[in-house]
């Protein structure tokens, strides 16, 4: 799943609700933000009970310098499976111009088998690799500021989501599954 909008428009609020009752639950949180949605650092303990399909939740909140554990951990839930995995902003995870790593790529294209799910948000689409955008299978689309990042969004949810959202509470959703039903391409919701 892609959830794409700009700061405040409802991205993680939606994802916590998504993933509230998912038993087996890693957070990628390079903001370090969500400390009160997932409190359990991904430490040994945690990485145990992955590898023993237990059910855990746990976040990772790089320091600074750590961004190369991502692919570590990516490793850890490669090989585990059966694991829904948040990444709180997927462009700090693969930054635009550099080479998304071995084991974040496998999760995308690999990963279902693996009964692995991959959840990500992001300010900026027009910065993340095309493969991130191409392989979800439901798109939840906030306002987004730039006219750039609304054009890669319409390459995936129609034409629909060029226009502004009429309120602050909007959103367009698309599943890919949809155009085989012949419906739109994509749908207006308000929270409100």
């Amino acid at each position: 799943m892609a959830l794409v909008g700009a700061t405040g428009t409802g991205k993680t609020f939606f994802a916590r609700r998504l993933l509230a009752h998912v038993p087996r639950l890693i957070v990628i949180d390079p903001k370090s933000t969500l400390r009160d949605y997932v409190p359990r650092p991904y430490d040994k303990r945690a990485r145990k009970r992955l590898e023993n399909g237990e059910p855990f939740r746990a976040r990772f909140a790089p320091a600074p310098g750590e961004d190369w554990r991502y692919e570590q951990i990516f490793e850890d839930i490669y090989w585990a499976g059966n694991v829904v995995v948040y990444i709180d902003e997927v462009y700090a995870v693969s930054p635009p111009g550099r080479q998304p790593g071995p084991y974040l790529t496998a999760l995308y294209t690999r990963g279902r088998e693996l009964g692995i799910g991959v959840v990500a948000a992001t300010q900026r689409p027009a910065w993340v690799p095309l493969f991130i955008l191409s392989e979800a299978n439901s798109y939840v689309m906030f306002r987004l500021m730039l006219d750039k990042d609304k054009r890669r969004m319409a390459e995936f949810m129609g034409p629909a989501v060029l226009g502004d959202i009429p309120d602050p509470y909007g959103f367009w959703l698309y599943q890919t599954s949809w155009a085989s039903q012949n419906k739109p391409a994509a749908y207006y919701r308000s929270v409100v």
